[in-house]
């Protein structure tokens, strides 16, 4: 085909020469642009001008549209196939057919052999074909869930690999698969299959040994199987104290969740009751507070000595010693009132001056050495702060710390959360939560390097929806720092850390 594009399709003879009669005004046709004559049976040049078969002769004659302002040279052996737009090109990745104006954004976007970089951002780029089973089974930042449905989840995929080798929900094998065992199962598991497959697992040992023609490899193997029969005997007594055991820890562990409760209940029973008093104690009335603790002091002091004083009178009068012990002991139950009292007060002064409505936790951990061996332990694994508020009727949270981390921090690291409490505005908030939070360790050098880590709440997350029980689930960065970067001077002086969190309040919509 030329490059001149034909409008009709069947050759119809030239007007010119048949002279026909036409039922409209002929000047309301088209003219050809060579001969101008009326168009017929038209053809298109490359520049756009249409001509009749007479115009086209004149073209080729003159080698040139015969239009004035045109002038677009012709050739016969011009090629409109190599640039047509609506010509078919394949694609050279995925040899589709694709029309040739669509083939760079086939390329671009469509075509499932192009390359294209991980969403995850992972540092791999493959087929669009791909993607999927790139995301799936290879991206290292993809987010997982353990698989073992221990409880563990959003890790990347790199992070799970290092959890599956420790997750106590794991397969493992049985230690005799080498010799043809094929039983997998979770730690208790594979126990108790070894414990009730005594004999199938003597057989396993009896065949692999039995081709040796070792006397005395088969010996030894006869010993292995009579101490083992012999420890078969215990076996039941060890799983009737195995059973024992677990019932006794099942019961512990309610025993220390219900111990836990309850001192969370108390706690937030005198942070209520301390609340009310806030809203209306004044810094003058904290300073009252404080004088009163002062005097309750001196008074104890000046009870206290004069204990001391009739104690020695009672050593050097020894005939009146029955007087002297009744006034000691009036005046030891005296003191004692006083003590409860000065405690009292000393526990509201704290309560009323470490207590926070603007979204700011200041807490202060002492004896660090010693609750973490209590974590390695398992004594005390987490610890929670004071409660604090983003307002004076805003959100209640508190602090949460690991200090042998949790999760896939745990050994390592320690893990830092906050957790959304159960408060007594709820019902008049916003939820779920979403305020932005910053979580802090703080440098002790006065050097500002302070470790610190902001995240933005998941809506989806029950961690931050409208608390049903006194506490939601804690959320935060079970990975925060490193026990080998935290226990320095920097960080850890006189055996006490600093922690810190802080709530973004100027994103909370007013109340009212």
């Amino acid at each position: 085909m030329s490059s001149l594009l034909r409008h009709s399709k069947f050759i119809t003879p030239d007007p010119s020469v048949t002279n026909p009669q036409f039922v409209k005004n002929t000047d309301e046709f088209e003219n050809c642009t060579a001969c101008n004559r009326m168009l017929w049976n038209a053809f298109m040049l490359p520049c756009g001008h249409r001509v009749c078969p007479n115009g086209l002769d004149r073209v080729r004659q003159n080698g040139r549209c015969m239009v004035e302002d045109c002038g677009t040279e012709y050739s016969d052996e011009e090629n409109h196939q190599s640039s047509c737009e609506y010509r078919i090109a394949s694609c050279e990745q995925c040899r589709k057919s694709i029309r040739a104006s669509l083939l760079q954004k086939h390329l671009d976007e469509e075509c499932e052999q192009r390359m294209c970089p991980c969403p995850k951002q992972c540092g791999t780029s493959t087929e669009a074909i791909n993607m999927q089973n790139h995301l799936a089974h290879e991206c290292s930042n993809a987010i997982l869930d353990c698989p073992n449905q221990c409880g563990i989840t959003s890790m990347s995929r790199e992070e799970l690999h290092n959890h599956n080798n420790e997750c106590p929900l794991r397969k493992q094998s049985c230690r005799f698969k080498s010799m043809g065992c094929r039983f997998e199962g979770r730690g208790h598991e594979v126990e108790q299959h070894t414990q009730e497959g005594l004999l199938y697992h003597v057989e396993l040992l009896l065949t692999t040994h039995a081709d040796t023609g070792n006397e005395e490899e088969i010996d030894k193997l006869k010993e292995t199987i009579q101490k083992m029969l012999k420890e078969s005997e215990n076996i039941p007594k060890l799983q009737d104290e195995n059973s024992r055991l677990r019932k006794e820890n099942q019961t512990n562990k309610k025993a220390i969740q219900d111990m836990k409760k309850v001192l969370v209940s108390q706690g937030e029973k005198v942070i209520n009751v301390e609340r009310q008093l806030d809203s209306r104690v004044s810094n003058d009335s904290v300073e009252t507070i404080k004088r009163d603790v002062t005097v309750v002091s001196q008074t104890v002091q000046a009870a206290k000595q004069r204990i001391e004083t009739l104690e020695r009178t009672i050593g050097t009068a020894g005939q009146t010693g029955g007087t002297n012990v009744q006034v000691v002991e009036r005046v030891e139950k005296h003191v004692g009132l006083l003590d409860v009292r000065m405690c009292e007060m000393d526990l509201r002064l704290q309560l009323l001056e470490t207590i926070n409505q603007e979204g700011v936790l200041m807490w202060k951990i002492r004896d660090y050495s010693r609750r973490k061996t209590e974590a390695v332990n398992g004594k005390t694994l987490s610890l929670y702060s004071q409660p604090f508020y983003t307002s004076q009727y805003g959100y209640k949270l508190c602090g949460r710390v690991y200090l042998n981390g949790d999760g896939t921090g745990k050994g390592t690291y320690l893990s830092f959360f906050v957790v959304v409490m159960k408060g007594d505005f709820d019902a008049l908030l916003q939820w779920p939560f979403t305020l932005p939070v910053t979580l802090m360790l703080l440098d002790q050098n006065g050097t500002g390097n302070h470790v610190r880590t902001t995240f933005t709440p998941n809506p989806a997350s029950n961690s931050f929806r409208r608390p049903t029980t006194d506490l939601n689930v804690a959320c935060g960065v079970p990975c925060f720092l490193q026990h080998t970067k935290l226990e320095t001077d920097t960080y850890v002086k006189d055996d006490t850390i600093f922690l810190r969190a802080v709530v973004d309040c100027s994103k909370e919509n007013p109340m009212f």
